[in-house]
This record gives C-alpha cells, sequence and structure tokens, in this order.
C-alpha cells in the first residue's frame, strides 16, 4: 500500500504541473492572438480582400489554446482516475496522454520549422508596413501604431528614417520619455537606435513561439512518466480487485 500511495502522491503532484502548464499555454495562445489582431486590425483591408492565404503566426496562437484545454482536460482527468482509483479513468487517461505527447511533438516541430521561417518575416513584414502606410492618412491608425511604438520600443516600420519623407519631427512614441517631452526631432540618439517595428514584431513572434514549443517538449518528459506511473497504477487496482474477488467467492463456499 506504501508503494500505491507514493505513486498516486507523485500522480496528483504531476497533474497539478500539467494543469498549471496547460492554463499557461491556452493564456499565452489568447495573448497572442489578441496582440497580433492588434496589429493585424491596423492594415488597410481593401490590399486583402482576395489574400485567403492562412500564415503561420496566424495558426500558432490557436495551436496553443487547444493544447492548453486539452491539457487541462486530460490532467482533470488523470486527477480522478487516480482519486477514485478507477481503472476505467486512468486507462482514459494514459492512452489521452500518449495522444497528447505525440501532438505536441508534432506541433513544436511544425512550429520550429515553419514559425522561424522566412514567411513568417514576410507576413509580419507586410502587416507592419501596411499598418505604417495607412497611419499616414488615418489618425485612429496612427494613434494605434504608436501605442505599438511604445509598446515594443520601436520606430516606423523599417526604422526612424520612415518618417523623414512626411514629417519634420519623430512622432513622441518613438522617444524613450516621450511622457515629459513636448517634441522628438531626427537627432534623438534614443529615437534614431531603435529598431524598426517590422523586425523587432517578427522576433518577438518568434521567440514566443519557440518558447512555447520548446517548453511543450520539455513537459512531454513529464507527461511520458505520468503515462508510467497511470500504467503502474492501473495494474495495481486490477491486483487489488482480483484479490478480493477470489475473497468474495471463498467466503461464500465457507
Amino acid at each position: 500500500m506504501a508503494k500505491e500511495d507514493f505513486v498516486k502522491g507523485v500522480l496528483y503532484v504531476v497533474n497539478v504541473i500539467y494543469a498549471l502548464f496547460g492554463l499557461v499555454t491556452a493564456a499565452t495562445g489568447i495573448w497572442f492572438f489578441v496582440q497580433l489582431i492588434e496589429v493585424v486590425a491596423l492594415r488597410n483591408k481593401n490590399h486583402y480582400l482576395l489574400d485567403y492565404n492562412v500564415y503561420w503566426p496566424q495558426v500558432a496562437p490557436w495551436f496553443f489554446i487547444l493544447l492548453g484545454l486539452a491539457i487541462m482536460m486530460i490532467a482533470l482527468c488523470g486527477w480522478c482516475g487516480t482519486s477514485k482509483e478507477s481503472r476505467g479513468l486512468l486507462g482514459v487517461y494514459g492512452i489521452f496522454l500518449i495522444l497528447i505527447i505525440l501532438c505536441q511533438v508534432i506541433t513544436a516541430s511544425l512550429i520550429f520549422v515553419y514559425v522561424n521561417g522566412d514567411s513568417t518575416d514576410k507576413f509580419i513584414k507586410d502587416v507592419v508596413y501596411d499598418a505604417y502606410y495607412n497611419s499616414q492618412s488615418n489618425q485612429e491608425v496612427s494613434k494605434a501604431f504608436g501605442q505599438i511604438e511604445r509598446k515594443l520600443r520601436c520606430c516606423g516600420a523599417n526604422d526612424a528614417r520612415d518618417y523623414r519623407s512626411w514629417r519634420a519631427d519623430l512622432p513622441l512614441t518613438c522617444c524613450q520619455d516621450s511622457y515629459y517631452r513636448s517634441t522628438c526631432d531626427f537627432t534623438d540618439k534614443e529615437a534614431n537606435e531603435r529598431l524598426g517595428c517590422a523586425k523587432v514584431a517578427s522576433v518577438y513572434t518568434k521567440i514566443i513561439s519557440s518558447s512555447v514549443a520548446g517548453a511543450s517538449l520539455l513537459i512531454c518528459l513529464l507527461e511520458i512518466t505520468g503515462v508510467v506511473l497511470a500504467w503502474k497504477l492501473f495494474n495495481s487496482s486490477r491486483e487489488v480487485e482480483h484479490y478480493i474477488t477470489e475473497r468474495k467467492e471463498g467466503e461464500t463456499e465457507c
């Protein structure tokens, strides 16, 4: 019994870690999706009426959300199966845990191959450049693009020189201490050293996607441990049921 209690205790801890990882993964996917929508919404929609392509930065957040929800559901199944020592729930838990491991490996591999590829750079660059040019004629877009510059600490689509052709100074959002200044001219050292928003957004997209994919692969090692422990508890429950059955038959014969 001591060994069985130890296995159950470890499974409880493992499933709590699964649930937390699933929650963080789903939350990251939602946050990633919201950030992407903020930028994509600034594009000139007329330029994309016939663009039906789906790009990996648009797909990755949904992978994270669905993966996180699936992991939380599996963790709940494992917790209930461990608590009740239900062979049925433990069997389902083990099978789905194996499937989720395969899904995580495939998803992480696709992210490393495609999200880190040139197609991501092209998609982010096109979106940011279109948003930047749209901001020149739309005050609302200009204000929103300024918030992106402040958030990402970037300036212009390519760099600060993007503003030279159509205005006499840089927007305050390109300056580090813009809240306390009334102007931000082209000689501002900090503003001119900032990278363009297209480059910064692309790098952040790759870092976030790769980080979640890498963490997903690491958690697979823990999930393999869960499969092994669930199998041990599954077999222990079968042995107990077999012993109880034999004992009852003996009592009837007496």
